[in-house]
């Protein structure tokens, strides 16, 4: 590259530095492979010819073979383009093919092309040439049409479609778009295309050798083997290199670059240092930075105390914090001892052991050390430590917002009043004034008047630390817990809580310097998102508990009683029927509820108790702990939901205990708090990841640096152990030894499989010689094993160094030594059963099978891309698990009674215990057991609240913090490299939006079209500019064609558009397969994909560019002269038949364009126009007719249920056989039309190519079987396939453009994924169910009679049903979930994986202890080692990663993937722009006196008092809702309040629609609604004194509104409302992503209702949980989308005879098939894609953290308040148009980062004269000024930045001229989107492709014409000398013209008289720019409406201006 920087749009050409050029010029030219595109929406997508069946053209091909061979760009790959002039051409590697043609050639040869060519041709140029692009500089044009020339005819195929046409005429636009593109380069010098690496030592040398270990996992070693290792050493400076004999504490070792193992001549020479550290280091001592004390630490101590001084280098020492950190680990380690199996739960204040006195000791040492921290530093003020450093010191009024809300009051209300009510001054009013002035900061000034420095020398105060607070904390706790320890107060009262308190200090130990520190670090970043979060949910969490409150209070109180009839006393309360009323013995008559009192309730609903049975309330279950009856209960359950897990079991309660309508409010509360505010908490912990992970990358060094002496001690010695190792050489020998090892290693890799495949067959049938013969073949196997590890170590013994630096070999070593031993033992028989828990040595190997397969060893490496944070956040897990067990024993010891806990398996009883209670909360599973039996034994309710408030902290902190920081890690590692991500997003923009854009302006579907037609849209939308759209498009994709290598590195993406091995196999085997079809259909073109040519031509009269879809249509017709018949529908009707065309005209093409033989028709099916929607009403019609007909059938389907037809006993002929018949005859009908119309299978659109007909076809063969059984009287078979019939309603789906395209996604691309993440679940299942059923097999099963074994359980038994003993026969059973075989290990390992069941699993693994005994509590609790284990790994990488995967493949194929960090926090920001809307303010002026002063108390709230009263009553409406509870009584004195306030802000709505007035008041959507809910709570309260309790809808919607009130809180904060803007603009894709997830609940719920609906119920179906009913199999399929009990239903539905009948008509029996397949497959899609894609959605619309978190954080709600009310000065109708010449005054008026200025902050004269001047109040000429500092000031300016941002200012005030000048004015969302890109955005940075090539488009207009400016002035003063004479002249003195102006000046005159208060409306200068606004330069709208005379021109020229500006 001669040194030179290489353009951007020129080729890369990448160097290899250890190349030998010579040896390089000598390689053969390598085929560029071809990428497989698929089309898409009709208008196909660029691509290549996926059979390899393109012929490159002949000249090209030579070329190419002539000159150097060079890799071609990834990007340019994606079209085929066509070169036909090679001359004068230097770059043919840029694979930018130009089809060079003379206009003779073009006319001569038009008459071959087909007639729609030639027509859209025509078209397309008539198009073009009626709007013709301004060509300012004639002579460049000239130039370029005289531009190279060719004589050559090859040119793209004729019949190819053009999509885009750049001809001579409109070259100087797109060349100067091109131009403006490559030389777009910002103040740093960087471009939009990041520039790559010459070398990949130059990447290298920026990380330096810390690199090297970092990319180093588990898989290095294996990698190496399969694929080319090209790691090399990095090369640095001699400068930097140290001899090896300099050690002082580091040493360092010098060598040479090269290749691990191989030495090369060639190769350059170079060294680096590696640092080894010493062993000596440990005791060295270290060196410290100075120590200095600031401020009076207690206000008392100064910071020269001899004590405090010595106190803190006390503290300061590493010696003592090592003794600190011994002594807290003994003192966790004591704690575990004593928790561990505890016998005396009052310990810790009752001395009754040694421990409590050592625990007393350690505390006073703990406590002296707080105090004496404290006098070091101080307690919380160190403010006198900042002022020294010279930083920002932030208060706690400032900290907590409280200043900022004391600054508004003052502003609001005036200083006086609010001084009155707070007594003290939180500000110094003068004083802070003028340090912010000065601390105004100016982008043109260099001086920043205040030096930081980078640290403290001193830490902070101890409360200012978080672990200092918990430990000061743990320390008062402690004594205040002896306190009330005295006579033993706290046990007699239940005071429990201080207890764990003092052992918070143990979670101290987390905080260690290693890499679990990290994880800290991460947690941090996200610290203020997810308070913002957290708060967001606590506002949601508490607004359902008060709707749970309202709704639910008492329900479960409710529950069905047996009473005797015969002794009323005898009763039994039945265990959670929860009810609503219950049945009359006599005449089964519903009666109403009765109280515990024996009152009669007011109603009857929900479940009715059985006669003989009552519906009593009484009390609520768990010892009253569980219910909705107050908000804190009902808090609880409502986070019961938002932990979706166990909630559908509250919500199956309150239906029974009132109505099925009660889901509703289950399935609104999981939306808002689960899908999506779960779901945001998960979007900000991935997107602070990535954040942090990009500042991580920048401190790399820094980070490094700061490690812990163990950690840099094993890095150092690694690197150390591979610099060895490249050093080293091995002889032929060992080279050749490894050479023939690596070609029979697959030997090796086979006997592990087999040894496990022999492992997997056993199970509980096993024979003791099959196991014989297992032990044997293990023992031979790890035998060979053994001596391929010592070939191995042979093999390296010259190079020792590179084995150690294999951690295969080392682990394979290591394991086949142990193997061996284990596998000699086995045999020998000394080991017993702990031979297959020692096997897992033997199963690890299975990591070799994994590995030794390409694909899933890569997506292994993919996953573990972060293997070391994986790791340290595994580590940090059970670290803190551990920590947090020991503080949840202390507390949970003796809650539970000990004759319980064999009940309740996890109780917290004991460490162990508590452990796994932990880690069964933290994996959602059950864990309300815990919750629910923890509270109903709590002694008292202050210890069942603190319970509830422990466990429910934990399960947010283990579940919804760190186990979700796996999917971002995960996450993080599929994630596309930040440089690589807008290569990517130009190669994606131009596969995918390209063409889809194209599509969307002209196609539509019918209810797009209707809707179009209907509801006319007026406005004129930017995108309408098809031109300038095409034209960008172009431009865009000329780029990728320059841009070379760039784009090196993404060759995974390029492989996978490559054809697969197997397909290219079964194409070869079916091309010799002698059959005449499959050989047409082998070469037919018919089947090849259209493909994209991108033709540059050259002729006479210029360059054009000229993008064509080439569909092969010159082919094809060929073809068809050949085979006609292959366009015979049935091989019957020909093109032209009249059946035919008349089925042709009803219904669109299946596939394709139609073609007659001579010529392929467009399908204008679903084209529109302005004036035209519907072009083919027959078509049209034809598709709403059987749109009707779907819908029918659906409805159809869900009324006419089985149970429905046994009910009615429908015969054989009844209306709903008579409908089916009409169904079938139809769909027939539908079929033979299509049929007819374009063949069947083998046609050009045959029927079968569209997808979507292959779900009719299936549909119409089961309404037909279903038909036939049903008629002939076989039911089984009619329900089965009617279920088929529910596929149907997808047909739903293609209404919606994007519900289809959701639909592909998830189906297609998502199920793909799912497979990916498939394949890596089973390669860890399967190890895990080998070693599951080796140690468990037989061990589950037990006898009912629990007291027996297997070999005594027979006979009968005595077992207590309900309150009776009943005699039952012994049965020997085992669990659903169990590992007895590898089916049924492999099923149960399948279902846990969704958390499903396992706790019942792990509870019987441990209470088993062996094959057939008998069973006793946790008589093998170490064997939960196994689930726990395993159940951790899926959930981290297992469910997680499915998560993952959804989540990275929806963003690659949205294209969210490809969006750098900069555009993602624009487009957020674009979002909340988006949402503002203009202010309207009144003219009060013109208002009465009444009107006034309802406007100033109403709306602005001016009042302070009135204000203050209005907020009262709100928060006292909220108090009063919050304090609502069950009461048994109607009287509820609350309701008076809610009159109060009803009555009161109903008042303040009419008083604020009358100080508004009308207009003004609807144009506001929140007024409406707010004055909707008012007038109905009004009207609702006032009625409700009439209304009878009884009416319990209407009771219950008077209080949803008056919680709704809860909402007008929603205004008054920005989160909130910022929250729901985001949500109000992000509600497409959701409702999308909403409607085709219920599309598939209604498939589903249709198709199991028909076949599940007469299944009997089981011990896991209810009278609610079952199939009967559509609406019932909805809300069970809303159970399973969650993983709530579907495998138990699923068990449910397997059932078979005898325990079911199979009758003639009807059965209650099962299906297994249909019932795995129905709800598995159900699993997968709802569970693990759709619910992961509402994760998507969240995460790419609610990324809060780009914004907030991020580098641009300007970008708020206050700071667009700023502009809003600026702009409503000026504009205050509120209609979001100002004049041009209000741009300055608007501008000017306020500050911040929505106002462009070039003067601001402290350089305005404002500041200026506040800061330097000092006016005397009595005479303003008495004035002082700072000269010394004004000069000081004005020094500080930067003439250049002064410059630079004058010149900025242009251009922006001409950019706004001139995107809003076709309007005429400036529009309010246009300056509020284009001002950031000025102030606090880098348009390089955060626009992507098309944003920016259309900014640059825009920017190269404005900069022109600034060119021009001086010219046009020059002019103008020409032309002004000139009227004047002639008005001199001719003495016309009436008809004076005000002299023109341009943009500029007027701006500047503006900015000028701005200030002056002589200035008046009438006198403002003219707006009229010099430029012409025509509509051919114009950017976007191509046409305008004129309007009359009187109106405002939004041209601003005259027609005289006009002629002359042609001219």
């Amino acid at each position: 590259m001669d040194g030179g920087k290489r353009s951007l749009t020129k080729p890369y050409e990448h160097t290899n530095p250890f190349e030998d050029p010579k040896e390089s010029s000598t390689k053969p030219p390598t085929t560029p492979k071809k990428p497989l595109i698929l089309p898409k929406l009709n208008i196909f997508p660029p691509g290549g010819d996926e059979d390899g069946n393109s012929q490159d053209v002949g000249s090209s091909a030579q070329f190419e073979s002539q000159t150097e061979p060079k890799k071609e760009s990834r990007i340019a790959k994606i079209f085929r383009t066509k070169v036909t002039d090679t001359k004068d051409k230097t770059r043919p590697q840029l694979s930018v093919r130009t089809a060079s043609f003379s206009k003779s050639d073009r006319s001569s040869s038009d008459d071959n092309v087909s007639p729609s060519v030639r027509s859209m041709i025509t078209d397309f140029s008539n198009q073009l040439s009626s709007i013709k692009l301004r060509n300012p500089e004639g002579s460049k044009s000239a130039n370029r049409r005289l531009s190279e020339t060719s004589n050559t005819t090859d040119m793209a195929p004729r019949s190819a479609k053009v999509l885009s046409f750049i001809d001579a005429e409109d070259m100087d636009e797109f060349q100067d778009l091109q131009n403006e593109f490559r030389s777009a380069i910002d103040d740093k010098g960087r471009t939009w295309l990041p520039q790559p690496p010459n070398d990949r030592s130059s990447k290298r040398s920026v990380d330096g050798p810390e690199d090297i270990l970092d990319d180093v996992h588990i898989f290095d070693e294996i990698s190496t083997k399969y694929e080319n290792d090209d790691a090399h050493i990095t090369p640095t400076n001699e400068a930097n290199q140290v001899s090896l004999a300099d050690t002082n504490t580091n040493t360092f070792l010098e060598l040479e670059s090269k290749e691990f193992g191989n030495k090369q001549s060639d190769v350059n020479v170079s060294t680096i240092p590696v640092t080894i550290p010493e062993l000596e280091q440990i005791g060295s001592k270290p060196h410290t930075r100075p120590l200095n004390l600031y401020g009076n630490s207690l206000g008392i101590i100064g910071p020269n105390n001899r004590i405090r001084m010595k106190l803190a280098l006390i503290h300061q020492h590493p010696r003592y914090r090592f003794i600190y950190m011994v002594l807290l680990s003994f003192f966790t380690g004591l704690l575990a001892y004593r928790t561990y199996d505890p016998h005396d739960i009052q310990f810790l204040y009752r001395f009754s052991n040694w421990s409590d006195y050592v625990t007393f000791i350690l505390f006073l040492f703990f406590t002296i050390n707080d105090l004496t921290k404290i006098i070091a530093f101080g307690f919380w003020d160190d403010s006198q430590m900042f002022k020294a450093f010279g930083k920002d010191y932030l208060p706690l009024v400032e900290r907590f917002g409280i200043s900022k809300l004391y600054k508004h009051l003052r502003a609001k209300y005036g200083s006086a009043i609010i001084d009155f009510f707070i007594p003290f001054k939180l500000l110094d009013d003068e004083n802070q004034k003028k340090n912010d002035r000065r601390a105004l900061r100016s982008s043109v000034s260099t001086n920043d008047l205040r030096k930081r420095k980078d640290a403290f020398d001193c830490p902070r105060a101890f409360a200012r630390s978080s672990w200092n607070r918990i430990d000061l904390t743990s320390s008062f706790c402690f004594w205040l817990g002896l306190f009330f320890s005295i006579r033993d107060f706290d046990s007699r009262v239940g005071i429990r809580i201080f207890k764990p308190l003092a052992a918070f200090r143990i979670l101290r130990l987390v905080n260690t310097d290693t890499g679990i520190s990290s994880i800290l670090r991460g947690l941090k970043q996200g610290v203020p998102q997810l308070i913002n979060i957290g708060s967001m949910m606590v506002y949601f969490w508490v607004f359902f508990g008060i709707l749970g409150v309202q709704t639910f209070q008492g329900s479960l109180r409710r529950q069905c009683v047996w009473v005797n009839p015969d002794d009323p006393t005898d009763t039994y309360q039945y265990d959670m029927q929860f009810c609503g009323g219950h049945l009359e013995p006599v005449t089964k008559v519903r009666m109403n509820y009765i109280f515990e009192d024996g009152s009669e309730g007011p109603v009857s609903k929900g479940f009715l108790c059985p006669p003989y049975s009552k519906c009593i309330s009484n009390a609520n279950p768990y010892n009253g702990r569980v219910s909705f009856d107050n908000i804190v209960n009902s808090m609880e359950l409502i986070f019961v939901i938002m932990s979706a897990n166990t909630f559908t079991d509250i919500m199956y309660y309150t239906m029974n205990s009132d109505e099925m309508a009660a889901c509703l409010f289950f399935i609104l509360s999981i939306f808002v708090l689960t899908i999506w505010m779960m779901n945001l908490l998960i979007a900000v912990l991935v997107s602070s990841y990535e954040l942090a992970n990009e500042e991580f990358k920048k401190k790399r060094l820094e980070i490094h640096s700061n490690e812990s002496f163990p950690i840099r001690f094993v890095k150092g010695y690694w690197k150390y152990f591979q610099v060895k190792a490249a050093q080293t050489e091995f002889p032929t020998w060992a080279s050749q030894g490894l050479y023939f090892y690596g070609k029979v290693e697959w030997i090796f890799v086979a006997l592990i499989q087999i040894d496990l495949i022999m492992r997997s067959l056993v199970d509980t049938n096993t024979t003791d010689s099959y196991i014989q013969t297992l032990l044997r073949t293990d023992k031979a196997v790890s035998i060979i094993l053994f001596l391929e590890s010592l070939f191995r170590l042979i093999f390296h013994i010259p190079n020792m160094w590179k084995f150690l630096t294999r951690i295969a070999y080392l682990y394979d070593f290591v394991i086949s030594i142990i193997s061996l031993i284990v596998s000699c033992l086995a045999v020998n028989g000394t080991l017993g059963h702990a031979y297959y828990w020692l096997s897992i040595f033997q199963i690890s190997r299975f990591y070799r099978v994994v590995t030794s397969i390409r694909f899933i060893r890569k997506l292994w490496m993919l996953v573990l891309k972060n293997g070391v944070m994986i790791w340290n956040l595994a580590s940090f897990y059970f670290f803190f698990t551990f920590l947090s067990a020991i503080i949840m024993a202390l507390y949970f010891e003796g809650v539970i009674p000990p004759d319980e806990m064999s009940d309740q398996g996890l109780g917290m009883f004991s460490l162990p215990n508590s452990f796994l209670s932990l880690f069964v909360i933290g994996s959602t599973e059950n864990w309300t057991d815990i919750l629910y039996a923890l509270q109903q034994y709590s002694p008292n309710i202050s210890s069942a609240f603190f319970c509830s408030v422990l466990l429910i902290m934990w399960f947010v902190l283990s579940n919804s913090v760190i186990l979700n920081i796996f999917i971002a890690l995960i996450s993080q590692s599929l994630e596309v490299n930040e440089e690589e991500k807008r290569p990517l997003q130009i190669k994606h923009y131009l596969k995918y939006v390209y063409p889809q854009k194209i599509q969307e302006y002209t196609h539509a579907t019918l209810i797009t079209r209707i809707r179009k037609a209907l509801f006319k849209n007026r406005s004129q939308e930017d995108s309408r500019d098809f031109k300038q759209f095409l034209i960008r498009g172009t431009a865009i994709m000329n780029i990728s064609q320059n841009m070379g290598d760039l784009a090196k590195e993404f060759t995974d993406d390029q492989k996978q558009e490559e054809p697969s091995k197997p397909l290219e196999w079964c194409r070869k085997i079916l091309a010799r397969i002698p059959f005449k079809k499959i050989t047409l259909y082998g070469n037919n073109p018919f089947y090849t994909k259209p493909e994209v040519i991108f033709t540059e031509t050259n002729d006479t009269n210029g360059k054009t560019y000229v993008l064509q879809l080439n569909e092969h249509e010159d082919e094809k017709l060929e073809y068809l002269r050949k085979h006609p018949a292959f366009n015979y529908s049935y091989f019957i009707f020909p093109p032209n038949h009249r059946i035919r065309k008349f089925c042709q005209r009803l219904v669109p093409s299946s596939s394709g364009k139609r073609t007659d033989g001579l010529r392929f028709y467009e399908d204008e099916t679903d084209l529109y126009t302005k004036r035209r929607y519907f072009h083919h009403v027959e078509r049209d019609i034809f598709v709403f007719i059987y749109a009707i007909m779907t819908a029918l059938l659906i409805v159809c389907s869900c009324l006419v249920t089985p149970l429905y037809r046994m009910n009615h006993n429908m015969e054989t002929w009844n209306w709903n056989t008579y409908v089916d018949c009409a169904f079938v005859g139809l769909f027939t009908l539908e079929f033979i039309v299509k049929t007819i119309a374009d063949g069947w299978i083998y046609a050009p659109n045959a029927y079968t190519r569209n997808p979507w007909n292959h779900i009719d076809f299936i549909v119409l063969i089961s309404l037909w079987i279903n038909l036939i059984a049903y008629l002939r009287n076989n039911g089984n078979l009619s329900r089965i396939f009617k279920g088929l019939t529910a596929l149907r309603a997808l047909r739903c789906l293609t209404i919606s453009t994007t519900a289809r395209q959701t639909f592909t996604l998830i189906m297609f691309d998502g199920v793909k994924k799912i497979g990916e993440a498939g394949l890596i679940s089973f390669s860890l299942l399967f190890p895990f169910c080998v070693w599951g059923i080796n140690i468990f097999r037989g061990r589950l099963g037990v006898c009912n009679d629990t007291s027996l074994d297997r070999a005594s359980c027979f006979n009968e038994y005595t077992n207590e049903v309900f309150q009776w003993d009943i005699m039952m026969p012994r049965v020997y059973q085992v669990p659903h979930l169990r590992l007895d075989s590898f089916p049924s290990g492999f099923r149960s390992l399948y279902e846990i994986i969704s958390l499903e069941g396992w706790v019942d699993l792990l509870i019987n693994i441990m209470n088993s202890t062996g094959v057939g005994t008998v069973t006793s509590t946790f008589a093998s609790a170490s064997s939960a080692t196994f689930l726990v284990l395993f159940n951790f790994l899926s959930m981290v990488f297992i469910l997680n990663l499915f998560v993952s995967f959804i989540i990275s493949n929806h963003a690659r194929t949205t294209g969210q993937a490809y969006f750098t960090i900069e555009e993602k926090s624009w487009l957020e920001s674009l979002k909340l722009l988006g949402q503002t809307k203009p202010k309207a303010i009144p003219n009060l002026i013109d208002y009465p006196k009444l009107r006034r002063i309802c406007y100033q108390f109403a709306v602005e709230k001016k009042n302070f008092y009135y204000a203050t009263f209005l907020q009262i009553i709100l928060y006292v409406h909220i108090i009063m809702l919050l304090t609502r509870a069950y009461t048994k009584t109607d009287q509820r004195y609350d309701e008076i309040y809610y009159m109060i306030s009803t009555s009161v802000f109903f008042t303040q709505e009419l008083l604020y629609l009358y100080g508004e007035g009308m207009s003004l008041y609807i144009k506001e959507k929140w007024n409406i609604l707010r004055m909707f809910i008012v007038c109905v709570a009004f009207i609702l309260t006032i009625i409700s004194f009439k209304v009878s309790s009884i009416w319990i809808w209407f009771h219950n919607m008077k209080e949803f509104f008056h919680l709704v009130f809860f909402l007008f809180i929603i205004p008054q904060n920005d989160m909130l409302s910022e929250l729901i803007e985001t949500a109000m603009a992000s509600l497409p894709p959701i409702v999308s992503l909403t409607y085709t997830w219920a599309i598939l609940f209604l498939v589903y719920a249709i198709a199991l209702n028909q076949i599940f609906g007469l299944t009997r119920l089981g011990p896991n179906t209810t009278n609610n949980l079952n199939f009967r009913t559509v609406i019932k199999t909805l809300i069970v399929l809303f159970r399973c989308s969650f993983g709530e009990g579907w495998n138990y239903i699923m068990d449910d539905l397997d059932v078979d005879a005898p325990y079911c009948f199979y009758g003639s008509s009807y059965s209650d029996c099962g299906s297994s098939y249909y019932a795995y397949g129905l709800l598995m497959s159900w699993n997968v899609l709802s569970m693990y894609i759709f619910m992961n894609m509402f994760i998507t959605l969240v995460i790419g619309n609610f990324s809060y953290v780009y914004r907030k978190g991020g580098s641009k954080s300007a970008i708020s709600r206050p700071e667009i308040r700023k502009y809003t009310e600026a702009w409503a000065k000026y504009d205050s109708d509120g209609t979001g148009e100002l004049e041009f010449s209000y741009l300055p005054k608007l501008m000017h008026s306020f500050d911040g980062p929505f106002s462009f200025k070039i003067w601001e902050g402290r350089l305005t004269v404002k500041n200026l004269v506040a800061n330097y001047m000092q006016v005397n109040p009595e005479d303003p000429y008495d004035v002082k000024v700072d000269l010394r500092g004004l000069n000081k000031e004005l020094n500080s300016i930067n003439k250049a930045k002064v410059i630079q941002r004058r010149l900025q200012y242009r251009r922006f005030v001409q950019e706004v001229y001139y995107t809003n000048a076709y309007r005429g004015a400036i529009k309010f969302s246009n300056l509020l989107q284009q001002i950031p890109l000025y102030t606090t955005y880098n348009p390089r940075d955060c626009l992507g492709i098309d944003q920016y090539v259309r900014y640059l488009y825009t920017m190269g207009k404005v900069d022109k014409f600034l060119d021009n400016q001086r010219n046009v002035d020059v002019l103008d003063m020409v032309v002004t000398r000139w009227k004047y004479y002639f008005r001199k002249k001719t003495g016309n003195k009436d008809n004076i013209d005000v002299q023109r102006k341009t943009p500029t000046d007027q701006i500047s005159e503006m900015g000028y008289m701005m200030h002056s208060k002589d200035v008046t409306p009438s006198a403002r200068p003219l707006t009229t720019p010099r430029m012409d606004y025509g509509i051919n330069n114009f950017l976007w709208s191509p046409s305008q409406d004129q309007g009359s005379e009187n109106d405002i021109p939004l041209n601003p020229f005259t027609d005289d201006d006009k002629h002359r500006n042609n001219e």
